[in-house]
């Protein structure tokens, strides 16, 4: 008879290679929040640990700007690193990457876009001489969008 008790992800995965890969991904994780401590704000929200691979630890920079500011905190960094044994670091990389998740940029506009008579005619006899459907629709739905007498 099969248990229903859920099954731990290491011994389903055992030794694979899925395994060590997260088993590497858990030891980078664990390096960045350390580095996330060592590392003076505001520059720590502008980092993050790449990979680290023969005592050479490769970090990211938002922008050039950082880079060059984290370049300076490599010589401590390094010494603080060994200070803690934590990892093996001889030398440290920095590279520019941007963020993975762009910034969104919100613009307020006071209520819905109007146009005026003419350009609203001039829309809609533009529609009438397309032959797309998709365009005329769309240029129909913008023509709608007239000023209305007394409307500012």
């Amino acid at each position: 008879m099969r248990s229903s008790a859920p099954a731990r992800i290491g011994k389903l995965l055992g030794r694979s290679e899925a395994s060590r890969l997260l088993a590497q991904a858990r030891a980078l994780g664990e390096l960045d929040a350390l580095l996330d401590r060592l590392i003076p704000p505001p520059l720590n929200e502008h980092c993050r640990v790449l990979s680290l691979r023969d005592s050479t630890l490769v970090l990211a920079a938002d922008s050039p700007v950082w880079a060059a500011r984290l370049r300076f905190q490599t010589p401590p960094l390094v010494k603080q690193l060994r200070n803690q044994q934590a990892v093996k670091v001889r030398t440290v990389q920095v590279r520019v990457r941007p963020p993975d998740t762009p910034q969104v940029v919100e613009i307020n506009l006071p209520g819905p876009r109007r146009l005026s008579a003419r350009n609203a005619d001039t829309l809609r006899q533009t529609a009438c001489s397309v032959s797309d459907p998709g365009l005329k629709a769309a240029l129909m739905r913008l023509a709608s969008r007239k000023k209305y007498p007394g409307q500012e």
